[in-house]
């Protein structure tokens, strides 16, 4: 966005860490965009050379350093971008694969898949990805704490977008796209309060995720909205499949043969977890929605043909792998922090939520 010359002022570095592309654009008062073909001399960029002045010199004022991993992406392309993410086999990735694929076309790339555990913890598969030049770039799938420093440690020399979660304090140059998470936790509440539901459980992914205590924190705003609140025996903490639902649900129920009263509800930190509590439930001798409502976040092609159905929330996954791949190729060191709003979650209302009995 061209503008007129600014008046006279002191620009000043941030405090805290390296000087990114977006504090640039900021002193300079343009988009991160423009600030980058500026800086980079793209003889296409339409900017005054009064604008081009104003992004230089707030640059050199700065002192600005241009991530040499972004712009050996714009000098060196492959046409591969790596997409990687936990557990290849859960249907809840597809949306996000199929959204980064139709993206990376659309720039003339090509999609290749990975599993983050794999690279985040094998020096050999790190080694050849990240320093072979196999790849322009990778979209990695965030939420582990354990992985923080290693996310960090590759985006040093190669692109790097955070997909799912907001990144963490050591990865102040990564790029980030993320949904939002509490306002699906919120719906799913509302949805199981308006049935008349008082007291919700939760079967949370891994206590160290941020991504779970966003959808927590969802939740709690939800219930604290009616004078309500997410009871510390009603919550439990597993890993982000099905066999962790089943876990926790067993662990749950053994607090409710001990004494502990049952909560109507229970939401499910995702729906690979929902999967797992509808089996041990069952197995429990309990009936869905009869004894317990249960909904969870993420919807897939499955949850409609299990029995009973199961509600769910559906988040823009397909967005948020168009936007990275995006983010990724055209501002690879703007170091982004996007948090997608619209399109809004949807609920989906199926048989496994009912009024209590």
């Amino acid at each position: 966005m061209d503008g007129p010359p600014l008046p006279e002022r002191a620009i000043r570095a941030p405090r805290g860490g390296a000087v990114r592309l977006a504090d640039v654009a900021a002193a300079a008062e343009v988009s991160i965009a423009l600030a980058s073909r500026v800086l980079n001399a793209d003889p296409a960029v339409r900017a005054s050379a009064e604008t081009r002045k104003r992004v230089l010199d707030a640059a050199a004022a700065l002192g600005y350093v241009p991530n040499i991993a972004a712009k050996s992406l714009r000098i060196r392309r492959n046409g591969l971008i790596g997409l990687v993410v936990h557990d290849l086999s859960s249907p809840i990735h597809l949306e996000l694969m199929q959204g980064a694929r139709a993206e990376a076309a659309a720039h003339n790339s090509f999609l290749v898949l990975g599993d983050v555990d794999e690279l985040l913890n094998d020096d050999d598969v790190f080694k050849v990805l990240v320093n072979g030049n196999r790849v322009d770039g990778l979209i990695v799938q965030g939420g582990h704490a354990e992985f923080g420093q290693r996310i960090a440690d590759i985006a040093r020399v190669l692109p790097t977008v955070v997909v799912n979660a907001p990144p963490r304090a050591e990865q102040d140059r990564v790029s980030s796209v993320a949904p939002d998470e509490p306002a699906a936790t919120r719906m799913l509440t509302e949805h199981l309060l308006s049935l008349g539901h008082t007291r919700i459980g939760l079967v949370s992914g891994p206590r160290d995720s941020m991504t779970g205590r966003l959808r927590e924190e969802g939740i709690v705003s939800a219930l604290g909205a009616v004078g309500l609140e997410l009871r510390p025996e009603d919550r439990v903490h597993a890993d982000w499949s099905a066999n962790g639902g089943r876990a926790g649900f067993i662990e749950l129920a053994s607090r409710w043969r001990a004494g502990t009263e049952r909560p109507t509800a229970l939401i499910a930190g995702n729906s690979l977890i929902g999967i797992g509590v509808l089996g041990a439930a069952a197995r429990q001798g309990l009936s869905i929605p009869q004894d317990v409502s249960v909904a969870a976040v993420h919807d897939t092609w499955i949850n409609e043909h299990l029995v009973p159905s199961l509600t769910t929330v559906s988040l823009p996954l397909r967005e948020m792998g168009v936007v990275a791949v995006r983010q990724l190729l055209t501002a690879p060191d703007a170091a982004s922090r996007i948090v997608l709003s619209e399109p809004p979650p949807v609920l989906h209302a199926r048989d496994s939520t009912a009024p209590p009995a």
